[in-house]
């Protein structure tokens, strides 16, 4: 699959050209980012020092749903009183990997799979979104870790893939393989989730 990564990932810009998501550029300026790099968005959330306020964190949510049936769950938040800038900040600057996705999923609304848009939007260089199509991509990408050849690591991947919405060693041990083809292929660990999920999707 490595060779075909860059066409993968055009196949998932144009299905995703026209599925914006919005964010804040400044208070009170909402903004579109119909790059599916979050070139903007991250820009904008790094800019205000990865604060994250729980109307952009709407925005995430309802981006990665592609609608609004979380919302309650995300709203949620305000009536815990929770500083929802403040846990969004310590995910993306104090912790990482496997801490990162605990601190956002004790958000109301965030499981693991919504932690990693948040994360991703953000800092897309280093993390990627993760789901089942995605996941499952990682088979063909990286066929070692399913040969049923070797019990242990075919098991590992099964386990962490039956776990992945709730887990967050899913995710870590996720990311760690997209960041090795990243790396290997010199592309953002966003690139190569946008490759996976284009490439499960055609082929599923």
């Amino acid at each position: 699959m490595a060779a075909d990564l860059q066409k993968w990932i055009a196949e998932f810009e144009s299905e995703w050209a026209d599925k914006p998501i919005e964010y804040l550029h400044e208070p009170g300026d909402w903004r579109e980012d119909s790059d599916p790099l979050f070139s903007s968005i991250s820009s904008a959330i790094q800019d205000r020092n990865y604060e994250i306020s729980i109307d952009e964190l709407l925005k995430i949510s309802q981006w990665k749903m592609q609608g609004s049936r979380n919302d309650d769950n995300i709203k949620g938040n305000a009536e815990k009183d929770v500083d929802v800038e403040k846990q969004c900040q310590h995910a993306l600057t104090e912790v990482e990997g496997k801490e990162s996705i605990e601190a956002l999923t004790d958000l109301s609304g965030i499981g693991v799979p919504m932690a990693s848009t948040v994360l991703t939007v953000a800092k897309p260089e280093e993390y990627a979104i993760i789901d089942y199509r995605a996941f499952r991509g990682l088979a063909a990408a990286l066929p070692e870790i399913v040969d049923s050849r070797d019990y242990s690591e075919y098991a590992e991947f099964l386990e962490h893939f039956r776990n992945y919405l709730t887990n967050a060693e899913a995710y870590e041990y996720y990311i760690e393989h997209v960041r090795e083809i990243a790396e290997q292929e010199d592309l953002s660990a966003r690139q190569v989730d946008m490759a996976l999920w284009a490439f499960d999707k055609e082929k599923s």
